[in-house]
């Protein structure tokens, strides 16, 4: 396959102790050990507040990176995956994840994308567990651009039945005026893409393919994951002093996803009765969290809310918390992804 214009982040093998080569796609700590064989694309269309990945993902940023290259093949990349040794003492990595940035920025990335699934499922779909997860914002999904997406998974399907595609569109705000303000963006056109991907894709009807969702930067990350008993309060505030993706705020778009998305999933894994949301890190002020928690500070201003630097305690906002855990949950990754790729569900998905 001729070189593509296709920006790739670089990674570093986080095994690779001697060197640290620089890879298209290399094994990166993410869940339990032996962790996770990964996958980043460059560049996005949105430009969120909170995105970890800023430097390499807003549109004014990533062209100039130093860790993002125009001159990678897809036999670069199929290179890199035949690389990677089995892992030691474990029958195989827990998961083959592609993130970004957009990895469905245009064709060409989706192109990309697609034929080196197809690869490297057809060399050795069992060193990633039979399980591909594909972490995207939905947009180009949502305008209908799944041409690809359908002949190339059937083609996976054909090829390898046993692989299992999720694709997780991370969903920015529960109306068009909350995805304005999290994604920095003015289209109301927008948000109807990144809810309409969810939709479109199941309607593919694939057997491999998996439609998913999360709650992009919602609350903080403790306080869903120790059950409301956290300390610290932390959210963007969406308006009338209630935070983003709080269930008053829902208009019917998302309130359609909600239970649309529960109401198959659960029978997946219990714990999509309810919908996963991607948190704000508040545990980790520190490393490659610090600077987006920064950044959102700056972008946000006061309405970032942070009850671990505020001046006064909103208490009426800290009340609503309660309210989200309601609705949505976050835990570890290993317990997360696992139930995203599992083979067999418990009971058929309708």
């Amino acid at each position: 396959m001729e070189i593509l214009a296709v920006y790739l982040d670089l990674l570093r093998d986080c095994y690779d102790r001697a060197g640290k080569k620089e890879k298209v796609v290399a094994r990166q700590k993410c869940g339990e050990a032996p962790y996770e064989i990964a996958m980043r694309f460059a560049g996005c269309n949105l430009s969120c507040g909170l995105c970890f990945a800023s430097r390499y993902s807003w549109p004014d940023r990533f062209l100039k990176a130093k860790n993002v290259t125009d001159k990678k093949r897809l036999e670069d990349a199929t290179s890199d995956f035949k690389q990677i040794p089995p892992p030691q003492n474990r029958s195989a990595y827990n998961w083959f994840r592609v993130l970004g940035g957009e990895p469905f920025l245009n064709d060409e990335y989706t192109e990309f994308l697609l034929k080196l699934l197809l690869e490297i499922s057809s060399i050795d779909s069992t060193k990633f567990n039979n399980g591909i997860i594909i972490q995207t914002n939905g947009i180009q999904l949502g305008k209908g651009n799944t041409d690809l997406i359908r002949t190339d998974l059937q083609r996976l399907y054909d090829q390898n039945p046993s692989v299992i595609v999720a694709i997780e569109t991370s969903i920015k705000g529960t109306n068009p005026e909350e995805f304005k303000l999290l994604t920095r963006t003015q289209s109301d056109e927008l948000f109807s893409w990144n809810v309409n991907s969810y939709f479109n894709l199941n309607r593919l009807g694939l057997p491999n393919l998996r439609p998913m969702i999360v709650a992009g930067f919602g609350v903080n990350e403790s306080f869903l994951l120790k059950g409301e008993s956290s300390k610290f309060r932390m959210t963007i505030i969406s308006r009338e002093n209630l935070p983003c993706f709080h269930p008053s705020l829902w208009d019917d778009d998302f309130r359609r996803l909600y239970e649309d998305f529960t109401n198959r999933s659960r029978t997946l894994d219990p714990m999509f009765a309810k919908m996963p949301m991607y948190g704000i890190g508040d545990a980790f002020y520190k490393g490659w969290v610090r600077p987006s928690i920064d950044q959102g500070k700056r972008i946000y201003g006061d309405r970032f809310y942070d009850s671990g630097d505020a001046i006064q305690r909103n208490n009426e906002l800290e009340d609503s918390f309660k309210d989200i855990s309601q609705r949505f949950f976050l835990v570890d990754n290993q317990s997360y992804y696992s139930a995203m790729i599992q083979p067999s569900p418990r009971n058929k998905i309708a």
